[in-house]
């Protein structure tokens, strides 16, 4: 069997956390360090240290042959991590540990970054971006659901780009397209993307703010000090829903003026970058970013 020349400098690990339920951890040392900050991956739902597609293998790798150290782990409940996931509202004492064991393991940085996908993404806004090391932070598709902006999302991109598809107007011309439905559809997306706010009770008995988890979101970015990449997939409703909201609300929109660093937007990429020119493309424009955008203590 072909030796990975990356494994060389690839260390796994246990940690505990407060009730001392083992979490696995993974650190790509870089063989010549470029980078006085760190980067922790963050994974997206309810997925493992790996991501699809082994998308955070590769991009650890990438970000190491930069000379950029990097950790990825799994939380507790998820993976090969001991406990019960507690969902991504609730897992900003997770990304602390990670980070505190980080920087014990790798004691030439000063301070670390945080890259997150989607529910990860939101994770880092809702308290993971608060530990006193965190210097910079990396957004990807965030993830904002709610039924309001979802169907406002499917209003503005997949209605408009239906109508642009001249198999959809072939289907229509033969009598194969069900017009009713369709229309029903569209008019019931209209109701929720224009009619009136709907408090969900649900996501606010979540966590002690009540509060729906994007406007914490809004908050946390508006309380983080150190710089912020946006990342987004131009062919992904995630992150047309996420566009839609911080182009749309006054408040979203100031505090992106004021504290995104740079945003870079993918052309016809999916939810998780699942081409290799994708993959490729959203590892360069970390480890670029991150060269290019040192800390002040750098």
């Amino acid at each position: 069997m072909n030796k990975n020349p990356a494994s060389d400098n690839e260390t796994a690990f246990t940690f505990a956390n407060d009730d001392g339920k083992q979490r696995i951890g993974i650190i790509h040392q870089p063989r010549k360090m470029a980078s006085k900050v760190g980067l922790l991956i963050v994974v997206g739902g309810p997925q493992y240290r790996i991501g699809a597609h082994r998308q955070y293998v590769h991009m650890a790798r990438h970000c190491a042959e930069q000379g950029i150290p990097v950790m990825r782990f799994d939380y507790q409940g998820i993976g090969d991590s001991e406990g019960v996931y507690p969902g991504f509202e609730h897992i900003a004492p997770d990304i602390h540990q990670a980070i505190d064991e980080f920087l014990n393991r790798t004691p030439d940085i000063k301070s670390v970054a945080i890259w997150g996908l989607c529910e990860g993404a939101s994770a880092i806004l809702l308290g993971g971006a608060e530990h006193k090391a965190v210097s910079h932070i990396i957004l990807a598709n965030p993830w904002v659901r709610s039924q309001r902006g979802l169907a406002k999302a499917y209003v503005k991109y997949y209605y408009l780009d239906r109508l642009k598809n001249p198999e959809f107007w072939r289907k229509i011309f033969s009598g194969k397209f069900k017009i009713k439905a369709a229309i029903s559809g569209l008019l019931s997306n209209i109701r929720k993307a224009f009619g009136q706010k709907p408090a969900d009770k649900a996501e606010k008995k979540l966590a002690t703010d009540d509060r729906d988890f994007p406007e914490r979101m809004l908050s946390g970015l508006q309380n983080f000090s150190g710089k912020t990449l946006l990342q987004l997939s131009e062919n992904d409703l995630v992150a047309r829903e996420f566009d839609d909201l911080i182009t749309s609300d006054h408040a979203w929109r100031q505090t992106i003026k004021k504290k995104i660093s740079a945003r870079f937007d993918l052309e016809e990429s999916d939810h998780t970058f699942s081409s290799e020119v994708w993959r490729q493309n959203i590892a360069q424009n970390t480890s670029r970013w991150l060269l290019s955008n040192p800390s002040s203590g750098q």
